[in-house]
């Protein structure tokens, strides 16, 4: 591994192009970080998703930080920067495994940042979508998880003084339940 590269794009700023976020100050490093304390608190032991947490988005050294909209309304683009990405982990000889639980803790860390850096932005349709997805994917993962990520945004909530919380998707405890007693799949 190319250590020195790798180390240079942990700098790499997140949410440049977004205008709520963009003075925040995160890094590709700050990031990668914080994901995986989230995973070690969901999977405590899984080096694995501990390590791609923290490999995950540095290839974005050769592209910046692309928002996940214009990746969405843009399908030719995004398999472009996932080309110019992989290449640049590559370049770095980097590997990590792709999972659904790395997908849950990444957006968990973005969904928190948000939280502690501009929280009103939880009313918009774009967050409270991704708030959902959240919700979805933890329960996917199995009620502990599922639990555990509901301790984690309600002490964000807390954290971040916020009164007015968007509240929990209509439902989502009733899943939750169903699925504990074999009833949901």
């Amino acid at each position: 591994m190319n250590a020195h590269d790798a180390y240079l794009a942990a700098m790499v700023r997140r949410w440049h192009v977004n205008p709520h976020l963009n003075q925040s100050g995160q890094t590709l490093g700050h990031h990668g970080a914080a994901a995986a304390i989230i995973a070690h608190a969901l999977w405590p032991g899984d080096a694995e998703l501990l390590w791609a947490c923290i490999a995950h988005d540095l290839g974005e050294i050769a592209t910046g930080d692309v928002p996940s909209p214009a990746k969405r309304a843009n399908p030719e683009l995004a398999l472009m920067l996932v080309s110019i990405e992989a290449a640049a982990l590559d370049a770095m000889g980097i590997r990590y495994q792709p999972s659904d639980r790395l997908d849950l803790v990444d957006r968990l860390e973005a969904y928190l940042w948000m939280m502690h850096h501009a929280a009103l932005q939880r009313l918009t349709p774009e967050w409270r979508k991704g708030l959902a997805w959240i919700e979805d994917m933890a329960l996917e993962q199995g009620v502990p998880v599922a639990n555990a990520v509901q301790v984690i945004l309600s002490d964000a909530r807390k954290s971040a003084v916020v009164a007015d919380v968007a509240p929990v998707a209509r439902g989502w405890w009733q899943r939750c339940s169903e699925w504990a007693m074999g009833k949901r799949k």
